[in-house]
C-alpha cells in the first residue's frame, strides 16, 4: 500500500447559504480510480479524499501498489471516509457509491456511506445549474472549463489512460508513472472542491429541500433527506446517527417518529391553506418564532411556505431544520 497525505494552502468553500448547511458538519470531498466500471469484475485501485482544514484542504490518497492489495485498501478507505459526514463527489451516487459499496460486499464488508449524505454534484449540476444546459456535455473536465478552473488543473490523462498506467507501474515500478496517476486523481479532488462555488450561482435552498441536509445539534446529527409539501401537511423524513432512545408523538394530524432501531424519523406537521396560500401556524406548531421575525414570509406568528406554484425552499428547510433541532435537544435533555 502506498499512502499519501498532503495540505495544500488553497481555503475550502465557504458562503453565507452553504455554511447554513455545511458549515456545522465534517465535509469531505471523494473519488475513485478502478481498472473498470463492473463491480463484479474490476477493482479499485485508488481512492482519494478531500477534507478542509486548518492550513487549508488535505487531500489523502490510498493507493494500492498491486492489485492484490484491494482488501487492505478498501477497509482503509472506507475508515477514513467515515470520519466524514457529508461527501461530495462527481457522478458518485451513480458509480463511486455503488462501485464501493459492492466491492466491500463481495468482501463481506458493511457498506460504505451509511453514516453520511452524499451530495452528487453532477445531480446537482444537471438539475439546477442553468448554464449547465448549455454546455456540450457535463463531464468534470468541461464544467471545470465552463466556470474558469481550467488553469487549476496540471494532469491531462483521462480516466481509462489511469487504467493503462496502473498495469504499466504493476510490471514496472516506476516513480514517475505513480506520480502520474495520484496527480489525476488528486487533480480531479481539488478541482470538484473548486466547483463547489456553484452553490453560490444557483438556487442552494432548492438544491437542498430534493438533495437533502444535516441537521447538528451537539453530538446528535440527523439528515433529512425527503420533503413533501402539501396542501395540509409539510411532511419530511430522514436518518440519525446514535441517539439513545425514541421519540414519538401521534396527535393528529401531527406525527413525528424517531425510532432508534431503524435509526430513522419520519414527520408530518399540519398547514392551512387559503387561496391557494400553505402556510404553517409557529403557534401551534409549538415552534419559536423568534427565528422567523424578520422574514418578509412571516407575519403575526403565520409562516408562509408555497404561494401558487411557487414553494419557499429557504423557508420550509428552515422550518424543518427548526423542528428536527428541537427534537434533538429533547435528546439532549
Amino acid at each position: 500500500m502506498h499512502l499519501t497525505d498532503v495540505v495544500y494552502e488553497e481555503a475550502f468553500h465557504s458562503s453565507e447559504t452553504f455554511d447554513y448547511y455545511y458549515g456545522e458538519v465534517r465535509t469531505g470531498v471523494f473519488d475513485i480510480e478502478t481498472t473498470g466500471l463492473d463491480a463484479g469484475r474490476a477493482k479499485l485501485i485508488l481512492g482519494g479524499l478531500l477534507t478542509p482544514c486548518a492550513d487549508g484542504v488535505r487531500v489523502r490518497q490510498f493507493f494500492a501498489e498491486d492489485i492484490r492489495e484491494e482488501g487492505e485498501l478498501l477497509a482503509l478507505y472506507a475508515e477514513a471516509l467515515a470520519e466524514t459526514d457529508v461527501l461530495f463527489s462527481y457522478n458518485g451516487d451513480r458509480f463511486d457509491i455503488p462501485f464501493l459499496n459492492g466491492r466491500l460486499a463481495r468482501r463481506r464488508r458493511p457498506p460504505a456511506f451509511g453514516d453520511c449524505l452524499s451530495v452528487d454534484m453532477y445531480r446537482v449540476i444537471r438539475g439546477y445549474y442553468e448554464p449547465g444546459g448549455a454546455l456540450p456535455n457535463l463531464k468534470q473536465k468541461t464544467v471545470e472549463r465552463h466556470m474558469g478552473l481550467g488553469d487549476g488543473r496540471e494532469d491531462l490523462i483521462s480516466g481509462a489512460d489511469s487504467v493503462r498506467l496502473y498495469y504499466e507501474y504493476m510490471a514496472t515500478k516506476s516513480p514517475e508513472l505513480l506520480a502520474y496517476i495520484l496527480l489525476h486523481n488528486g487533480d480531479d479532488l481539488r478541482q470538484l472542491a473548486r466547483i463547489l462555488r456553484v452553490f453560490d450561482d444557483l438556487d442552494a435552498h432548492r438544491v437542498a429541500a430534493h438533495v437533502g441536509f444535516p441537521v447538528r445539534r451537539g453530538d446528535s446529527l440527523a439528515f433529512v433527506t425527503k420533503i413533501k409539501l402539501g396542501r395540509r401537511l409539510l411532511e419530511f423524513s430522514g436518518r440519525y446517527k446514535s441517539l439513545p432512545f425514541d421519540y414519538i408523538r401521534f396527535d393528529e394530524p401531527w406525527r413525528i417518529l424517531f425510532s432508534r432501531e431503524t435509526e430513522s424519523f419520519d414527520v408530518s406537521l399540519p398547514c392551512l391553506c387559503e387561496r391557494d396560500v400553505v402556510f404553517a401556524d409557529l403557534r401551534a406548531l409549538d415552534a419559536d418564532d423568534e427565528e422567523f421575525a424578520a422574514y418578509p414570509l412571516y407575519g403575526s406568528g403565520y409562516l408562509t411556505l408555497r404561494r401558487g406554484s411557487e414553494t419557499f425552499f429557504e423557508t420550509v428547510n428552515r422550518l424543518v431544520k427548526r423542528i428536527t433541532l428541537a427534537v434533538l435537544e429533547r435528546f439532549e435533555g
